[in-house]
């Protein structure tokens, strides 16, 4: 599900316009996060890196509604949830394709 978010009482309106007109409107970010306990809960389970590791970030997307905004178009929608796909290779050289549903 998704509801239309109403860009005229939206805080933020001024931003959006501004920034939606650059060709690329969007932005990303690096830091270091301290993943000692992550790693560790990995190490003692034998959970899978990049499983345990998309299923926290998911974790942590889905727990701030700014995260969940999509823009469509000249319009911005808040979804409920966030799902991610991945594909990941085997040995055998076959794909297999891993959807995550919170």
């Amino acid at each position: 599900m998704k509801t239309k978010l109403d860009l005229n009482t939206w805080n933020r309106k001024e931003h959006f316009e501004f920034f939606g007109n650059f060709d690329e409107p969007f932005f990303g970010i690096n830091t270091t996060v301290d993943f000692t306990k992550g790693y560790q809960k990995i190490k003692d389970h034998g959970y899978p890196y990049f499983l345990y590791y998309l299923h926290k970030s998911l974790q942590a997307v889905n727990a701030i509604e700014a995260f969940k905004y999509r823009i469509d178009g000249d319009e911005v929608f808040i979804y409920d949830t966030v799902h991610a796909s991945a594909t990941i290779g085997r040995d055998d050289h076959y794909l297999w394709i891993f959807f995550y549903r919170i």
